[in-house]
């Protein structure tokens, strides 16, 4: 008798930022033992998709969480006591003395973190442990704040992208040429390190820089 395969771990996603909400897609769909059961960019609409689903595990972005209001989050394992939450954007060390933080959440997800840290993250939890960003690993990150190099000019086109304007309307807001502003696109991925702009809105992210409309 064939052995029965098993059956994929469901996962929703609260992302707030489409970008890297597509990334996290992306990442988690080149995986054959794990399936999006939804998505979402607001927690408050995650937690009727929780209710609704019931999925194995939760992705839950901080900065949704943050809208939602962190006292907020035992309401996401209500229904569901043992629900895995993995929190997105975030490290653990900068929740120690949170006792309601830490008692509802499985692991933590870095904002500069890749496919392969997410996917040890959800199959540690699913394993019934905890994940926690290595502090060790964010120890050797340069002190100096990578957009503190950026030029008046270049700050204002790092904003512009985070905020996912493109670069014609950049153009119009400061009066500049469309390959001007194509240039300091180019010009300010090269200065922070990065290839585009989801790593862009990872660091910011991860460096608290308020960016991002309502």
């Amino acid at each position: 008798m064939p052995s029965l395969k098993p059956m994929p771990v469901s996962i929703l996603i609260v992302e707030h930022f489409p970008v890297v909400r597509a990334g996290i897609r992306r990442w988690l769909t080149a995986t054959p033992d794990f399936a999006i059961t939804g998505e979402t960019p607001s927690a408050e609409e995650g937690l009727r998709m929780v209710e609704q689903l019931r999925p194995d595990l939760l992705l839950l972005d901080l900065v949704a969480l943050r809208r939602f209001g962190y006292e907020r989050l035992p309401a996401f394992r209500a229904n569901q006591p043992l629900l895995p939450v993995i929190l997105l954007n975030s490290r653990s060390e900068n929740f120690h003395g949170m006792e309601m933080m830490c008692s509802s959440v499985n692991g933590y997800f870095p904002s500069d973190g890749d496919a392969d840290e997410l996917i040890t993250a959800i199959r540690t939890v699913c394993s019934g442990k905890r994940h926690a960003v290595s502090a060790q690993r964010h120890g050797n990150e340069h002190a100096a704040m990578r957009h503190q190099r950026l030029s008046a000019r270049e700050l204002q086109v790092f904003h512009s992208m985070c905020r996912g304007e493109r670069p014609t309307q950049t153009a119009d807001r400061l009066s500049l040429s469309l390959s001007t502003v194509n240039r300091y696109r180019k010009l300010v991925c090269r200065k922070m390190g990065v290839d585009g702009v989801p790593g862009l809105i990872r660091y910011a992210i991860d460096q608290g820089i308020e960016v991002f409309p309502e």
